[in-house]
């Protein structure tokens, strides 16, 4: 099912910050009405949101009327997360020193606002949430960001703690075999 496209303009061509502005900017009465009147004029058109749109957020109704001009819910909400949520993620991130990156406390804030974005996006245009971009996205991010960073996972000990741990059954087994031949020997084989 595809979104209406009252004009066709490619994603590339149109103007995406202008966009925002209007979708997000406090709407004056003339910008309200004008609004009224282009709603009005795609519905004699034959054109509707049919699609439906979220109402959990506050912004899910401005997600959606931009959401007019794409082909499809999926381009939009690519369009949307790259904009709304990715982008200021990564200034985010490159504002800070790379240092800094695995230290969760500096992270943790633009990590949870960039999670909680691309989930309300994802609910406002009612597309199912995680979806394959995020996790790649996520995966992207991870390997951009955080390759170095440790994790809580198992790791190797320090090679000191393996070198004795491999060395005490090595010595060992030599100090069994000299008791084992010595107690033979003595002809003392009744223990």
């Amino acid at each position: 099912m595809k979104a209406p496209n009252p004009s066709p303009v490619s994603s590339s061509s149109f103007s995406f910050l202008t966009l925002l502005l209007w979708g997000f900017t406090s709407r004056h009465d003339s910008t309200t009405y004008a609004n009224y009147q282009y709603h009005d004029n795609l519905e004699k058109r034959g054109v509707s949101s049919g699609l439906g749109c979220g109402n959990k957020y506050v912004n899910c109704e401005n997600y959606c009327d931009i959401c007019v001009y794409f082909h499809t819910r999926t381009e939009c909400y690519a369009t949307l997360f790259k904009e709304t949520c990715y982008r200021p993620f990564v200034g985010g991130m490159e504002s800070l020193n790379n240092t800094d990156w695995c230290n969760w406390n500096n992270v943790k804030r633009m990590y949870n606002t960039f999670t909680m974005c691309t989930e309300e996006i994802a609910e406002c245009l009612l597309i199912p949430w995680p979806n394959r971009m995020v996790e790649n996205e996520f995966v992207n991010i991870h390997s951009r960001f955080f390759p170095d960073c440790p994790n809580e996972a198992l790791s190797d000990p320090p090679p000191s703690i393996v070198f004795a741990l491999v060395m005490t059954p090595i010595c060992l087994i030599p100090i069994m075999v000299v008791l084992v031949v010595l107690k033979t020997k003595n002809g003392d084989g009744s223990s």
